[in-house]
């Protein structure tokens, strides 16, 4: 069983998961943080030769993580109301106890996840934006200077994304699009390091450009996957089953 794991609002999961059904990819379910957290029946093992899940979704279906054998994992968050008559004490672990559930979950698929948890991300590790832009002039994309403020109430303006592109297994998708192609095989092995450097599989990476040159923006491992089309489709199927497969 394959799994596209993502939030409820998540339209770029629907899309990556019917693409992947079209090209073949079976059995496939399209789950959301919410019926992980709601199912059923959960049960959830953690011992000394590692951890496991089985979980009886809607319907009755079950689910093992023994049984999971690929996963697209964008999970943002642990989809969490606090109690109403709780004390805020009281909430707070509540919520705390909940995501350390859903990352343990997670966990548990990780060795085949795409992308993979950490303990400051449910699908790869989140960054400020200053984390980002010292991580990206590693990976040698331009870098304009950066506006930062710790003031209440302070809106710093830096350059906005103009494109956008996403890096999947060494692979750039999406650059096609760029005003200027030119530019791409300048910035594409950059973007390459950069996910490299952050230790994610798939990140979008944003991209301003000024009719000259292109400078780096963001980055996010939950990107639109829509923006790398059929292509980025494909390259989830290959990862997947090994395998090649053609389209209409």
């Amino acid at each position: 069983m394959w799994l596209v794991l993502g939030d409820p609002a998540d339209r770029a999961a629907v899309w990556a998961y019917e693409g992947l059904r079209k090209r073949g990819l079976a059995p496939l379910e399209l789950l959301t943080s919410d019926a992980l957290i709601r199912s059923a029946r959960q049960e959830h093992r953690v011992g000394p030769d590692g951890a496991g899940f089985r979980i009886r979704l809607a319907g009755g279906r079950p689910l093992e993580s023994g049984d999971v054998r690929g996963v697209l994992n964008r999970v943002v968050r642990a989809p969490v109301r606090p109690p109403v008559l709780a004390t805020p004490a009281d909430s707070d672990y509540a919520v705390g106890e909940l995501n350390a559930l859903m990352l343990s979950w997670l966990l548990c698929v990780a060795p085949v996840a795409v992308n993979r948890p950490s303990p400051v991300g449910f699908c790869g590790a989140w960054r400020s934006a200053a984390e980002w832009a010292v991580l990206a002039a590693r990976a040698g994309l331009p870098v304009p200077v950066l506006a930062l403020s710790g003031r209440t109430g302070a809106a710093p303006q830096n350059r906005p994304a103009t494109h956008s592109v996403v890096v999947f297994k060494e692979q750039v998708y999406g650059g096609e699009r760029l005003p200027d192609a030119r530019c791409l095989p300048d910035v594409a092995p950059a973007c390459v390091r950069l996910a490299r450097l952050a230790g994610t599989h798939l990140l979008g990476v944003g991209l301003h450009h000024d009719g000259r040159s292109v400078s780096f923006t963001g980055a996010t491992p939950v990107p639109d996957l829509r923006i790398g089309g059929g292509a980025l489709v494909d390259g989830l199927h290959r990862h997947f089953t090994g395998t090649a497969v053609t389209t209409g």
